[in-house]
């Protein structure tokens, strides 16, 4: 027999571990989308309880919800009842003991650990179980899955849960910021009903935008890591030839999204990083037509959702090249172009031009169809936190980060925006950069 060939168990055995593995790869992510789209902590905890049965192979999960001295047993997913609604003290639980410890706990045998206090566990299946800390650095949880045999989880099944934790962290973290911008915009409102005064109003806000600085930024280091792991394993699909048509266009959408999720945190991470200084531009040769193009086909996927198209001009070939830093302009296209098509109208279209003015100078133009920006908020759209207001936009409209980055950007490179009236209704976004 061909040790090599189709019949080797062991090559069998590998290929069949790998083929596991990417299932349970795939179903993580689409249960991080769940969860970043789940709207409240209810919705969380089910998901989250449900995923960590499936991902481990275990008979039961649970998820445990810290209140200050005491783990409440809030969700559970079990072939019978564990301790759903109850609450334990800290010290003598093993969820406590993670949540102190911030690390995982992987149980065996449950008559053979310290920590487990057995009079709880006696009425129930459980034999051995594995326990993660929710967000590590201030532990707001714990999750676990349970076994009615003595077993040890394998490196995959504890890697799986972690990942699952640390997306349920971020998502309820997502939760409490909307909760937040909530309150937030609920006391503009009241402040709007009392004075038109627009100093007045710019103060407010201010005042609320440091009371979500601080959880912003922190949220901002922890997007990106599942955001990255998404992006790769959506764009290595998308590279499979054979991969059919719905398929890919699924898998469009993933990516489109897990781009977004990137691009606000580096968004949020670069004007921090501005602030102190740090933002410097790697200058480089570039060819702008090729990443307007680029750029219009990361984002074709959100405007073909809505009925728009996305129409780019890239100007007379090897007229538009220069030496720009490619990540920060390629991200500053993007906003600009995500930002337009938020405020166009559906079945509209975003037009994107690249010229050359004059020897020293290229300017891109971003157009769109929108109900433009009034004279009186020109100045204001490239503050942090500012929000263009309704208008009719789109309600995914941004937080208010994009076109402060892109500011911070394009000055960056010795350049200049501005915004202002698009010929035939909308705005127009100019960006001039050297040559």
């Amino acid at each position: 027999m061909d040790p090599n060939g189709p019949d080797d168990p062991d090559r069998s055995g590998g290929q069949d571990l790998s083929i596991r593995e990417n299932h349970a790869a795939e179903r993580l992510i689409r249960v991080v989308q769940e969860l970043w789209l789940a709207r409240d902590l209810q919705s969380i905890l089910r998901i989250a309880a449900r995923a960590a049965r499936d991902l481990t192979g275990a008979e039961g999960a649970s998820f445990v919800l810290r209140e200050g001295e005491l783990c409440y047993y809030a969700q559970e997913d079990a072939i019978s009842s564990l301790w759903q609604g109850r609450r334990f003290p800290m010290s003598s639980c093993v969820s406590g003991w993670v949540m102190q410890n911030r690390a995982p706990a992987v149980v065996d045998d449950i008559a053979l650990d310290p920590r487990i206090p057995l009079d709880a566990y006696r009425p129930t299946f459980v034999r051995s179980l594995v326990m993660v800390p929710v967000d590590a650095r201030a532990p707001l949880g714990a999750l676990g899955s349970y076994w009615g045999s003595a077993r040890a989880p394998t490196a995959q099944e504890l890697m799986l849960l972690q990942a699952l934790a640390d997306g349920a962290a971020l998502a309820m973290e997502n939760i409490a910021l909307r909760e937040r911008a909530d309150e937030t915009q609920a006391r503009l409102s009241e402040i709007e009903a009392t004075t038109r005064d627009l100093a007045e109003r710019h103060r407010a806000l201010a005042d609320s935008q440091r009371q979500n600085e601080a959880l912003n930024e922190l949220l901002a280091h922890d997007l990106r890591s599942p955001a990255a792991g998404i992006l790769l394993t959506a764009t290595a699909r998308l590279r499979d030839q054979d991969l059919p048509e719905r398929d890919r266009r699924r898998w469009k959408r993933v990516l489109c999204s897990a781009e977004l999720i990137q691009r606000t945190a580096m968004n949020l991470l670069d004007t921090s990083s501005r602030q102190l200084g740090t933002l410097v531009p790697r200058l480089d040769e570039l060819d702008l037509a090729a990443l307007l193009q680029e750029v219009a086909d990361i984002l074709e996927p959100f405007a073909a959702a809505r009925g728009q198209r996305i129409e780019v001009r890239p100007g007379a070939p090897g007229s538009c090249r220069i030496r720009a830093d490619g990540d920060l302009l390629r991200r500053v296209l993007q906003n600009l172009v995500d930002n337009a098509l938020r405020y166009s109208p559906a079945r509209g279209a975003v037009h994107v031009e690249a010229r050359r003015p004059d020897a020293r100078r290229v300017e891109v133009v971003v157009r769109d169809e929108g109900p433009g920006i009034p004279v009186h908020l020109r100045d204001h759209v490239f503050d942090r936190y500012a929000r263009l207001g309704d208008g009719g936009a789109s309600p995914s409209a941004g937080r208010g980060l994009g076109l402060t980055f892109c500011k911070l950007a394009v000055e960056a490179h010795g350049g200049t925006i501005q915004v202002r009236d698009n010929e035939g209704g909308g705005s127009c976004f100019s960006v001039l950069l050297p040559a």
